[in-house]
């Protein structure tokens, strides 16, 4: 009995200490994300108090995150190549209210970054409502002052008709239209004939909310500017600068292919290339947006035609062509290579294009050390198969090929020398003697 009274009084304390709590309630939930605009930045974790959410990169948003209407520290990391631990380069403490938006915007340096956050009321769509809402924000450091412009299709820009005038790091009012396709064209201020971004026409749905950013390009870009749409509920949407034209870099990793002549057009006027052979990589080459084909013929000699294939491009983009295979089984690999440098790290990403060896490992090593006691950074390369890009620190480094599973020894030691911000794009392409694999490595090619 006495054990009963004991308990009994136990859980009345509890219940009176619960009833008298200092712990805050909430009255709503609020939305945030996060926006990574620092050029040339590796992925960044974000982070809420300690609770990690995402990482983001740039040009990127972490997505859209709800949270109860308190005051939290936001944080913000990256990793260095070797370190175990993250290092933290920002925190904000922001009072999340509820029904409000917030973006937490990191740009500047990535040692010394600054954090804008842009914030709005959450919009509550009802159900029969044919409009959207846009508000256009400006992270593209080296844009300057600019004029918006959000209009139907062939609306030249003019004076006055602009839907605001942004400063780096400020963001305009929501814009508020009914449903259908619009273009965004952007301007310096001022001067709706300095056009420095043109969107494509692009279908706006009802009832959704959407920020729209414009950042500077980078490598992997052939625009100056970009933009990226960021809905309310999650996500990221290109909007590419449809001025901007593609290119195409062409690579010959045909061993048996003759040196060609290669064509855009069906009657074969156009002439691209003139004697293309085995080993070469071209600069980038402007090409229309839409399906280009390509004919390679005999040097001087269009009605020897030795191969053909097509590639289908979008704005804004490199785009290489990748010729590998051998007689009736020749073939064009066409890809968006991975070009966008970080500022902290070097890239290098091989391709397998050696048809004599069907399966290899692949070593990079620092200079002068043997492969015996070194395991491969990448094991049973197949060919033709793309694969992932390594992530190295600045320094020298010697690279072999192996046959897979061995240390027999295919093609190295070839030396590259790197420092921190390098992307290196490397072919291992066949020899004349099958046992050899050579090393075909491109030239590195800015925006």
């Amino acid at each position: 009995m006495k054990r009963l009274l004991l308990v009994l009084a136990l859980l009345a304390a509890a219940a009176s200490c619960t009833s008298d709590s200092s712990l805050p309630t909430p009255t709503g939930k609020g939305t945030f994300r996060a926006i990574n605009a620092i050029v040339g930045s590796p992925s960044i974790g974000f982070r809420i108090e300690e609770r990690f959410l995402n990482n983001v990169d740039y040009k990127g948003t972490t997505g859209s995150n709800r949270f109860d209407d308190f005051s939290y520290n936001f944080n913000f990391e990256i990793q260095f190549l070797g370190d175990l631990t993250v290092t933290r380069i920002a925190t904000i403490n922001l009072k999340i209210d509820a029904n409000r938006d917030y973006s937490l915007v990191i740009s500047g340096d990535i040692m010394n970054p600054v954090i804008n956050v842009w914030e709005n009321d959450e919009r509550d769509w009802g159900d029969t409502e044919t409009v959207f809402e846009t508000r256009f924000s400006h992270a593209a450091a080296t844009m300057g002052d600019i004029d918006v412009y959000f209009a139907p299709t062939g609306t030249a820009p003019a004076i006055g008709e602009q839907r605001g005038t942004l400063s780096f790091g400020e963001i305009l009012p929501a814009v508020e239209l009914e449903e259908g396709a619009y273009v965004i064209t952007v301007t310096r201020a001022g001067d709706p004939l300095d056009v420095l971004y043109v969107s494509g026409e692009a279908n706006y749905a009802a009832r959704v909310s959407t920020i729209v950013t414009f950042f500077d390009g980078d490598e992997s870009n052939t625009a100056q500017y970009v933009a990226r749409g960021f809905p309310a509920l999650g996500g990221t949407i290109a909007l590419p600068d449809a001025t901007a034209l593609p290119t195409i870099r062409f690579i010959q990793a045909s061993l048996d292919l003759a040196n060609s002549d290669v064509y855009d057009d069906e009657i074969l006027t156009s002439l691209v290339l003139n004697n293309h052979a085995f080993g070469d990589a071209t600069d980038d080459i402007e090409l229309p947006i839409g399906t280009t084909s390509y004919t390679y013929t005999t040097v001087g000699d269009t009605s020897a035609v030795l191969f053909e294939s097509g590639i289908a491009t979008l704005p804004d983009n490199h785009f290489n062509f990748l010729l590998i295979g051998e007689q009736d089984a020749r073939f064009a690999q066409t890809f968006i290579p991975d070009r966008r440098s970080i500022t902290t790290l070097v890239k290098i990403r091989p391709y397998h294009a050696a048809l004599n060896n069907n399966n290899i490992d692949f070593y990079i090593v620092d200079t002068g050390v043997l492969i015996d006691e070194e395991l491969p950074v990448l094991n049973n390369m197949i060919y033709s198969l793309p694969s992932p890009t390594l992530p190295f620190d600045a320094g020298s480094y010697d690279m072999y090929v192996t046959i897979a599973g061995e240390q027999t020894i295919l093609g190295g030691p070839v030396q590259i020398d790197v420092v921190l911000g390098d992307v290196v794009e490397i072919y291992l392409v066949d020899n004349t003697d099958p046992a050899v694999v050579d090393f075909l490595i491109l030239p590195t090619l800015s925006n």
